[in-house]
């Protein structure tokens, strides 16, 4: 199989698991909410774990080859397969254990270590992401598939800022100092945040604490492909070295890109 049809067959699969999943979630989102705490007093939803398994049972029909990395499952074949997925079933649990919005399905692929696909689903707003790297980013909205771009702003004072619920007030408030540019109304999930960047509402998102590779995977790549920038807040890479942690371990930066190496040097060090 050559490279475009396997590429055609790894984004329909990852799109097709991704909306079956976003459907599940939002019938349960009808239903009284069942929730309970993980052993890191996180809380996971029925939501989480339908979403899960309907993804990961998915991928592992169609690609048996692959490994799986899921955040309610773990590792699920050899961690340095050159193809594993990336999956958060809920991102934005909080959000969506309070019925708002801020939560989105997730589905990323590795190919030797490096973002490659992404799919993530806004199942409340109706907003999907796409893109396979060197294929461009898409945005499909009822129905239309449009390409995404992010913005070339490059002044602070015009670039909008990006920020979780629970972003440390005094942290916020010192970084006001440097962009002063409009604040976009907090909100939870690396994939709707990024989704605010591609689509051009906001310019830079900084994650205030560390992410693990199943928030970043897909963001990342359609990031990317739309001519964005996402780095460790210090500027440096993000790798994937799938381990205990699975997690990058410290705060992100995503940006459109037009300044974002003077904003790592800026940033960092509020952030130590």
């Amino acid at each position: 199989m050559s490279d475009s049809s396997s590429d055609a067959k790894y984004l329909e699969t990852a799109r097709t698991l991704a909306h079956q999943a976003a459907d599940a979630v939002m019938t349960l989102h009808q239903q009284p909410l069942k929730k309970e705490r993980k052993a890191d007093r996180s809380i996971v939803t029925e939501a989480d774990l339908r979403s899960d398994e309907i993804i990961r049972e998915g991928l592992r029909q169609s690609f048996p080859e692959h490994a799986i990395l899921t955040e309610e499952s773990g590792l699920a074949g050899d961690a340095a397969s050159e193809y594993v997925w990336l999956i958060d079933p809920l991102d934005g649990t909080k959000a969506y254990a309070k019925g708002i919005s801020g939560f989105s399905v997730m589905v990323g692929l590795l190919r030797a270590g490096e973002p490659y696909l992404g799919v993530v689903i806004d199942p409340l707003e109706g907003h999907a992401y796409e893109a396979i790297r060197g294929q461009g980013a898409f945005h499909v909205l009822n129905g239309k598939r449009t390409p995404l771009h992010v913005t070339e702003r490059n002044n602070f004072s015009e670039m909008p800022l990006v920020i979780s619920t629970g972003f440390p007030e005094e942290k916020l408030k010192t970084v006001r100092e440097t962009l002063t540019g409009p604040v976009v109304e907090p909100i939870n999930s690396v994939g709707i945040k990024v989704g605010l960047v591609v689509r051009q509402v906001g310019d830079i998102y900084i994650s205030h604490h560390p992410v693990h590779y199943w928030d970043t995977a897909a963001p990342q790549i359609i990031l990317e492909e739309a001519g964005g920038t996402f780095t460790r807040l210090d500027g440096q890479p993000l790798k994937y070295s799938l381990g205990s942690s699975n997690s990058h371990n410290v705060p992100t930066l995503a940006t459109n890109g037009t300044r974002h190496r003077q904003l790592a040097d800026l940033l960092s060090p509020y952030f130590e």
